[in-house]
């Protein structure tokens, strides 16, 4: 059986890695623009852990940045709803979250609709509380580098809006398939009807 090396970042490390990653960003020269937001429900596989549950459906934030007529940037944020599970000794609830940055590439386009391949880094969060009296027993929080893959659909709606259908690998310590789907909306307004 194959061993993964992961390692848990606390807080502090975490906020390292968002500071460098933010001043890598800054000093990148991206000839790139945000011109839509959107969001929507996200579904979630069951996590490869005995010990953690995790609830569905989740919800998904995202900002897209087009980088040329090939390539976006999408940041986004995902958290699943709280997921509870009772024990002889107390109760636990579960937080889950994904805080991601994917680069996706262009493969087809046909009109109103865009096929595109993604990857990219992937900060799972997971925090878990627990009711007991039961000493050792304690509150736990972490955060798990990970690295995504997957692929994507987005048509054409209205005027500024699109629709998105996407499925995502990510591989971590807590392996998991996702599956989002949504809108996204151009706030500085559509170029073409068409891609």
């Amino acid at each position: 059986m194959r061993k993964y090396v992961f390692f848990i970042m606390n807080k502090k490390t975490a906020l390292r890695y968002c500071l460098i990653f933010l001043l890598v960003l800054n000093f990148v020269q991206i000839h790139g623009q945000f011109n839509r937001f959107g969001g929507g429900l996200t579904f979630n596989s069951t996590i490869k852990s005995s010990d953690l549950n995790i609830g569905n459906p989740g919800f998904n934030f995202r900002g897209v940045m087009e980088i040329g007529d090939k390539f976006f940037l999408i940041p986004s944020i995902t958290f699943q709803l709280p997921k509870k599970k009772v024990y002889l000794d107390g109760e636990k609830i579960t937080f889950f979250g994904n805080l991601d940055v994917n680069l996706t590439y262009t493969l087809a386009t046909e009109k109103q609709l865009l096929f595109y391949a993604l990857a990219g880094a992937d900060l799972t969060n997971v925090y878990t509380t627990w009711d007991t009296e039961v000493p050792g027993l304690g509150n736990k929080y972490e955060i798990l580098p990970g690295f995504a893959i997957g692929t994507g659909i987005e048509m054409i709606v209205e005027k500024d809006i699109n629709a998105f259908a996407q499925v995502k690998y990510i591989i971590s310590k807590y392996q998991q398939l996702i599956i989002y789907v949504g809108i996204h909306y151009y706030f500085v307004g559509r170029k073409y009807r068409t891609w």
